[in-house]
């Protein structure tokens, strides 16, 4: 690991508990629930990320093989315009959801993300949506993303905006209406005050971000979501 991602990188998990860990965080959390909140405004920012990252991707390359790196319970990769569909996640709970969403329409493999299961240049596209800052070294998932994608292809990246998310947060908390505006029935029961207390592993700011991306890719677009005066995600556009 470079002198950079050591600075950011957490301890807290071993390398070989993070398996049992990420399944533990899933059904505490399951993403999947993010897509269909009892809360508007989570499904608004999730529905327009999505929508930014498949408007992000190549156009031109719907008959070229696609995978999504940590592909979760499907959500994007359903959407995504090709009969040439790949994902892999290492959490089986989430893969099971996937399959049972894209029945037939896509391959889908139990793998870690900085470890992936293909060969090289196999890829015209990938898409990697909220899940490098759950990785225990998001520099290895690049490098395996930059690895199996071809020549020309496109990589679209989304990542949280860690620090403008817990600043409101803090203001909700403070006014006391944060676990009013976010409890959930089902799969969880609040959200959490600071990811960074559970599932997240890293907080990174955009141009660190940025500064970790153009070591393998060329940064050609930034979308931020929901609005440009609120960014809680960026969406990236990378090329090789």
């Amino acid at each position: 690991m470079t002198q950079f991602d050591i600075k950011k990188y957490s301890a807290r998990v071993k390398p070989e508990e993070f398996r049992a860990w990420n399944d533990k965080m899933i059904q505490k959390y399951d993403p999947d629930a993010f897509h269909h909140h009892s809360n508007p405004v989570i499904r608004f920012i999730e529905i327009k990320r999505v929508k930014t990252i498949l408007r992000l991707m190549d156009e031109h390359c719907k008959e070229g093989r696609v995978l999504e790196v940590g592909c979760g319970a499907g959500n994007i990769l359903e959407k995504v315009p090709s009969a040439n569909l790949f994902g892999i996640d290492i959490s089986a709970l989430v893969l099971f959801k996937a399959k049972e969403r894209l029945r037939e329409n896509g391959l889908l493999l139990q793998s870690d993300a900085q470890s992936l299961p293909f060969k090289g240049q196999t890829f015209a596209q990938v898409i990697c949506s909220e899940v490098l800052e759950h990785l225990l070294d998001p520099s290895a998932a690049l490098n395996e993303m930059a690895r199996v994608l071809r020549a020309e292809g496109v990589a679209v990246v989304s990542v949280p905006n860690e620090s403008m998310i817990n600043r409101i947060k803090n203001i909700l908390i403070r006014l006391g209406i944060f676990k009013w505006l976010f409890q959930r029935k089902g799969c969880y029961s609040e959200m959490p005050e600071n990811m960074l207390d559970e599932w997240h592993l890293h907080i990174f700011k955009l141009n660190e971000w940025l500064n970790l991306f153009r070591k393998l890719f060329r940064v050609t677009r930034i979308r931020k979501i929901p609005f440009s005066w609120i960014p809680l995600r960026y969406v990236v556009r990378l090329e090789k």
